[in-house]
């Protein structure tokens, strides 16, 4: 009985970290969160639509980030989504800051 609460055990850890796991490769990783807050702060004049953001940010600050960062935030903001603040954009990057 006890090798099976055990098992049940580490199978459940196993399942969790899977889990945090999955859930952390939906988030977009920025290497400076502050330089992301603070441009997202500044630099954007909501409400806005996901695709005005992205645009601004291409024209006015176009090496502010990596081709990744950049990657990641065309793929999860959405064009036609009208964000209210940057905290809406930071969520739906998936970013906590």
């Amino acid at each position: 009985m006890r090798k099976l609460v055990i098992s049940v055990l580490a199978i459940g850890c196993l399942l969790l970290a899977a889990a945090a796991n999955a859930a952390d490769k939906g988030a977009c990783k920025f290497s400076d969160v502050d330089k992301l807050k603070e441009h997202l702060e500044k630099h954007v004049h909501y409400p806005a639509k996901g695709k005005d953001i992205k645009e601004a940010c291409k024209k006015e600050m176009p090496d502010e980030f990596t081709a990744q960062e950049r990657s990641c935030v065309d793929s999860k903001l959405k064009s036609d989504t009208e964000y209210k603040n940057a905290g809406d954009v930071m969520k739906a990057l998936g970013v906590k800051g």
